[in-house]
């Protein structure tokens, strides 16, 4: 569980072209990303916090011209409007390639290739969207990932979990081991309320709780949190520029485990 600022898999490349860019040490020339398909899939039509736009490409500028890597997946929370018009610049000029990489298993893979002149760095992300296994500059490699993820999944074992297995975590677990889901619920609830001020993407959240919403659904509390919830992903999806808690590599997964139980 770790806080987010946008769509999880754009965000992710985001971070990965930052920290290829801080490895470069200076604005790359030129950035080509390779992305599995999932990662592809995902990122093309989602909103990029605080710009109005959607898609890779401007993702891709903005890691490059402002994203710091230590943020994780908040990288670019120190976006301005004057950063938003350099992004769209360094687009035009055609900067950016995007590609998909071919022949991987993993569902999450990120590959980030900044060049300025005859200097060039390389940032791999895989497993997850904060875990960099590979990192060079100029073919010399700084840090690689001992041992190799299985198919994506970092290398972690399923856990078969079960009912009574979260009942007694629930009920055993030190409070300060746990206390970690007040922040998740103050994150979350916040981009719930920032929702209900404005219209942000499809309006699910409105469209549940309007007019017609009513007469299908009804005013119970299943609607109510359906409302609660979808407004919260209302609003990170259509790029608002607030954190979530996301949740095993979803912002999404993250309002769904919280905003439920909140409403």
């Amino acid at each position: 569980m770790v806080p987010a600022i946008g769509c999880t898999e754009p965000i992710a490349v985001s971070l990965c072209v930052a920290k290829a860019t801080e490895v470069l040490g200076e604005l790359p020339e030129h950035i080509k990303v390779s992305l599995s398909a999932n990662i592809l899939k995902n990122a093309m039509g989602v909103g990029i916090p605080g710009t109005k736009m959607v898609g890779l490409p401007i993702a891709i500028a903005l890691g490059a011209s402002i994203g710091r890597s230590e943020y994780g997946l908040q990288v670019l929370k120190d976006l301005t409007p004057e950063a938003v018009e350099v992004g769209k610049k360094y687009i035009s000029e055609k900067r950016i390639e995007i590609a998909l990489k071919e022949n991987i298993e993993d569902m999450l893979y990120i590959e980030a290739r900044c060049t300025k002149g005859s200097n060039k760095a390389l940032a791999i992300i895989r497993g997850n969207h904060t875990n960099f296994s590979y990192i060079s500059k100029n073919g010399e490699t700084i840090y690689s990932e001992s041992g190799k993820t299985e198919k994506g999944k970092g290398g972690c074992e399923d856990i078969a979990l079960t009912f009574s297995m979260v009942y007694e975590l629930s009920t055993t677990a030190p409070l300060e081991d746990i206390r970690f889901i007040l922040e998740a619920a103050e994150l979350n609830r916040k981009a719930s309320e920032l929702s209900a001020q404005g219209n942000y993407g499809h309006n699910v959240a409105k469209t549940v709780t309007g007019k017609y919403g009513k007469q299908i659904l009804g005013e119970t509390m299943l609607s109510n949190m359906m409302s609660y919830t979808a407004a919260a992903c209302d609003a990170r999806m259509d790029g608002a520029m607030i954190p979530v808690m996301s949740n095993s590599g979803s912002g999404n997964q993250g309002i769904t485990a919280t905003l439920p139980v909140l409403s």
